[in-house]
């Protein structure tokens, strides 16, 4: 019968269609993985003009908001959302070139003592900043480890080491200066657990670097272990803080007695000089000038 004819050819119809909508084309696309890590707690370390800034800017894109090109003064934090995750990164002052740990100053070692308070319950990672061309000698070396270990030994199981300035490498790859750089950069990779990574912060628009980077720290990570400060550090570094605010304190009270002592100076002497103007009497005047002289020795 023709309706049944009609009833198979819809369902060979049917049959047909099947395979199409099927296929892989035809499908939804799969929403991305959520990283391995929804957030990541950073803290950038080197010498001064290795680029910490600069690269702090690069790993947060538009919003990280790091002051760079001019001596960082102390510990800045700054947040961004950064592939699917929070990363937290900490900038801090840089020490001095060909400087030992004992040359450096107190408020650089007690800043880099406090970037790790700044990013609780601790960073997952410490980004050692060098610049990709930078020459790793014997003395280079030995600041570095000075100044990582502030932090306690246990650093290095938390260090990657980031290279600035990928430009600057021109044709050569980091592999390549690496293997002919001498032992002295390659005992600092193999300290860092062969870890590294090369961005050029000039080219902040190539996602594809900080991506990388994202995965590298992922790996290092793991599970989400972090670095933990010795508690004799941060009982020493809590104390510091509060000999900073006492001293903080004395030097506003201070000037609060300074203001006020230079306010009763200039009421006294506007009232000397009405005096003077009006006044015909030697005696008064004279008792004035003994008020003004006994504020101005105050």
């Amino acid at each position: 019968p023709k309706g049944e004819e009609e009833g198979e050819e819809s369902g060979e119809g049917d049959e047909r269609l099947w395979p199409v909508m099927d296929s892989p084309s035809h499908r939804p696309a799969d929403p991305p993985a959520p990283p391995a890590l929804p957030e990541l707690r950073l803290v950038l370390l080197g010498r001064k003009g290795a680029g910490k800034s600069a690269a702090g800017n690069t790993i947060l894109g538009g919003a990280g908001g790091f002051e760079s090109g001019k001596p960082t003064e102390e510990c800045v934090k700054r947040q961004a959302d950064v592939a699917g995750r929070k990363v937290t990164v900490v900038d801090t002052p840089g020490w001095e070139w060909y400087y030992p740990l004992n040359g450096t100053a107190k408020w650089v070692r007690r800043e880099t003592l406090r970037s790790v308070s700044l990013c609780p319950p601790g960073p997952h990672a410490v980004l050692l900043v060098v610049r990709s061309c930078a020459s790793i000698t014997e003395d280079y070396m030995h600041e570095i480890e000075e100044h990582l270990e502030l932090l306690g030994m246990g650093v290095w199981g938390h260090t990657m080491l980031l290279f600035t300035r990928g430009d600057e490498l021109g044709l050569t790859s980091m592999e390549q200066r690496v293997s002919t750089s001498g032992l002295t950069l390659q005992r600092l990779l193999r300290k860092c657990g062969g870890r590294y990574h090369v961005v050029n912060n000039r080219n902040r628009g190539d996602v594809t670097q900080v991506r990388e980077l994202m995965g590298k720290l992922e790996e290092l990570v793991g599970g989400g272990r972090f670095l933990e400060m010795d508690h004799v550090a941060l009982a020493g570094l809590e104390e510091d803080g509060k000999r900073r605010a006492r001293e903080q304190r004395k030097k506003q009270r201070q000037m609060e007695e300074h203001m006020q002592r230079a306010t009763i100076k200039a009421a006294l002497l506007s009232e000397f000089s009405l005096l003077m103007t009006k006044s015909k009497s030697f005696v008064a005047t004279d008792r004035v000038w003994v008020k003004v002289l006994n504020v101005y020795h105050m």
